[in-house]
């Protein structure tokens, strides 16, 4: 019996479980960076994306055969499409195919505030099924970025389930889709995941996980065939060896890091240093 194939989820969300089971022949790993940053601007996004990136090149030494990013962002998916010698998937890219195949347009309603619409904006333009967005409808104040990786933040209260958020979420997609003219509502964040069932059921329209049309596609990613690695594969590694060097550098200076588990906050970089 042929070994089974591994796709290598990288975490962005620090969900505990795939939101999907495996398919057979296929087992999911997911793999939490070791350097977190909320990319809350497009200074911060280059950090978010070399943590990703550094994830991924562990995953594919470790020998998976396909790369999902767990983000809308696609953070670092283009860079390690051009060095990767294993397929590379994001949950944006995937979402917006899916929505280019069904032919219909759509919106897109995310728990970030406004400030976040450079990554929709890139999304959209870069991704086909991007021209079928009517419109992107944000939910929070900016002060909700300065809750990230607390109790009291959007994302902590939606993996609670609180009722005044799933309700602010679904009237958010009711409004967008009167707005808009759709039937069709994008969620714009894989941390969205835990109310997508409720508030596709409170608000009596198809919502449409990312998350979950991401881990699809791959799981297609990772069973199809390898592709012919790039031309640059020699170089994979290099992500590594920079984030390898900064950690060995931040774990051992003064207040380097927050205390906080990577669970627990995705506004610092986690500094708990390489392992030996």
């Amino acid at each position: 019996m042929s070994e089974p194939r591994r796709l290598a989820v990288i975490n962005s969300d620090a969900k505990r479980a795939p939101v999907l089971p495996d398919p057979p022949g296929l087992v999911t790993d997911l793999v939490d960076p070791r350097l977190r940053r909320f990319a809350r601007t497009k200074y911060d996004h280059l950090l978010t994306e070399l943590g990703t990136v550094d994830a991924a090149e562990a995953a594919i030494a470790a020998g998976c055969d396909a790369v999902y990013i767990d983000t809308f962002a696609d953070y670092g998916m283009a860079q390690l499409r051009a060095a990767a010698p294993v397929p590379v998937v994001g949950a944006g890219e995937a979402v917006l195919a899916w929505a280019a195949e069904s032919g219909r347009r759509f919106s897109i309603v995310t728990v970030w505030p406004t400030s976040m619409d450079y990554i929709y904006a890139d999304r959209l333009a870069a991704c086909p099924g991007g021209e079928l967005a009517v419109g992107v409808h944000y939910l929070s104040d900016e002060s909700e970025l300065d809750r990230v990786g607390t109790d009291a933040g959007v994302k902590a209260r939606m993996g609670r389930g609180e009722d005044d958020v799933v309700s602010a979420i679904t009237r958010a997609c009711l409004d967008a889709a009167q707005r808009d003219g759709t039937d069709l509502i994008l969620f714009g964040c894989t941390c969205m995941t835990p109310v997508s069932a409720e508030v596709a059921r409170r608000a009596g329209i198809e919502i449409v996980d990312p998350s979950v049309i991401g881990l699809r596609a791959g799981h297609a990613a990772a069973l199809g065939p390898r592709p012919a690695p790039p031309v640059a594969a020699q170089r994979l590694g290099a992500v590594t060896e920079l984030v390898d060097a900064y950690l060995g550098v931040a774990a051992g200076s003064a207040g380097a890091s927050c205390g906080v588990d990577a669970d627990g906050c995705e506004v610092c970089a986690v500094t708990a240093g390489p392992s030996s």
